[in-house]
């Protein structure tokens, strides 16, 4: 796009230097207007693992098409990206909806979301080391044809590990509900969110204002953050392919301490503890490169690769522990529903930051003002979790409601899936929510 219309030039009347924030954007508003439709889907049809796998295949297909990259075909390249950053929130939809399955223990659930992240950075790493290490080999690689390295890289690795895990690991799950008559799944969807949302916020003071809390807060998955990152970096400090790879290498390992600092401080001081000061940090961190980073030299050049490895701290540090804190606050035998809503929740303004960095950056103001706009978000998110009271009354609160469920939960986990294996030697159907070792492999 750059080199289509320059860097202080439009394309199709947008600045170059907007275009990925807008692609984020185009994303962020249609995963909120359809967020509704795919949660009734997850919860009235059987079909959750077959679309967790086509999302997956979009995103896969869509990041392996942008080998192609050129400037004669960046515009198809960024509706390609459009499209796969829109599939891998649904993807991330899908996935959550079994999260609730591993375990009701949110000590023990601290432990597996931070595992999660610390894999998920590591391979990451991985990933980004082998893009770089090549990119700097006497190959001699454009900048051009190390993108198209690292989105062939990346397609492979999507291939065998998104196969690989919904092949053989997601199992399918039953419908939860059955669709009314005369009923279609898009209504439904809406009247499902908004009966939900008003059951959470009448009974469940501290879920309920976590969700305010979670439409101010940067979804991983929604690439936001990402999005603003690349532009701030690529123009206002005019950083190339290979040290902007470089920048990534930072925040990714780094993202793995954080993970292990979440899973620390989720069990000293509580998962709504851990999730506000992680969001201080990052809040903190962001606001110090907009206020130290002025420019484009060697000195501003170091500053960000210092800060890389902060923000990548705080944002291993503040994801699992938000997911650990959802996990918590919803009551025992609703997680599918709720998680849904709490996904919804994360996406329906999400657009919101990448919107104002936008419409700041098609001003004409300064980069730095747009870049400093996400610490205002996050510090507005932290305000709203001051409102959820004590985590303990949270749990308590939660718990009453749950007894039942988990003492039927235990009993048929406990007895009937072990006469299904020794009688049988085969696994019998299983009730719902009996399925927890089946994910926790």
């Amino acid at each position: 796009a750059a080199q289509a219309g320059g860097r202080n030039k439009s394309v199709y009347g947008i600045e170059a230097s907007s275009i990925l924030a807008v692609g984020s954007l185009i994303v962020g508003i249609a995963a909120g207007i359809t967020m509704p439709l795919v949660g009734a889907i997850v919860d009235h049809t059987d079909h959750r693992k077959a679309m967790g796998s086509v999302s997956a295949l979009i995103v896969v297909l869509s990041v392996g098409l942008q080998v192609m990259l050129s400037a004669e075909t960046w515009f198809a390249c960024f509706i390609f990206e459009v499209i796969g950053g829109y599939a891998l929130i649904m993807h991330q939809v899908c996935t959550m909806a079994y999260l609730p399955d591993l375990t009701h223990d949110y000590t023990e659930m601290a432990h597996y979301t931070s595992r999660f992240m610390m894999n998920q950075y590591l391979v990451q790493g991985a990933y980004t080391s082998m893009v770089i290490a090549i990119s700097f080999s006497p190959l001699g690689l454009s900048n051009l044809s190390t993108a198209r390295l690292a989105a062939g890289l990346s397609c492979a690795i999507g291939v065998i590990f998104f196969g690989y895990a919904w092949i053989f690991l997601f199992r399918k799950r039953p419908r939860l509900r059955v669709l009314a008559p005369g009923a279609n799944l898009y209504t439904t969807g809406f009247k499902q969110l908004l009966d939900t949302s008003r059951f959470v916020f009448k009974n469940y003071k501290a879920l309920k204002w976590f969700m305010i809390a979670l439409l101010f807060s940067p979804e991983a998955g929604a690439g936001v953050v990402l999005a603003i990152a690349v532009t701030f970096l690529t123009f206002f400090v005019k950083m190339d392919v290979k040290e902007i790879a470089v920048v990534s290498l930072l925040m990714l390992f780094s993202n793995i301490p954080g993970a292990y600092i979440s899973r620390k401080m989720c069990r000293w001081i509580n998962p709504l503890n851990s999730f506000r000061l992680a969001e201080l940090m990052f809040a903190t961190v962001n606001a110090l490169i907009a206020g130290t980073v002025t420019g484009a030299t060697d000195k501003d050049k170091s500053l960000v690769y210092f800060y890389a490895a902060l923000v990548g701290v705080a944002f291993g540090w503040m994801f699992p522990s938000q997911r650990t804190l959802a996990v918590a606050l919803i009551p025992k035998g609703q997680e599918t529903e709720i998680m849904g809503l709490i996904s919804f929740f994360g996406q329906i303004v999400g657009w919101l930051p990448v919107f104002v960095f936008t419409v700041m950056n098609e001003n004409g103001v300064s980069m730095r003002w747009g870049l400093a706009s996400l610490s205002f978000f996050l510090v507005v998110s932290f305000f709203f979790t001051l409102f959820c009271g004590k985590f303990e009354d949270a749990v308590a609160l939660v718990e009453h409601t749950s007894d039942e469920y988990l003492d039927n939960f235990k009993r048929k986990s406990g007895v009937l899936e072990l006469n299904s294996f020794a009688e049988d030697g085969e696994e019998k159907e299983k009730p719902r929510g009996t399925d927890q070792a089946n994910y926790s492999d």
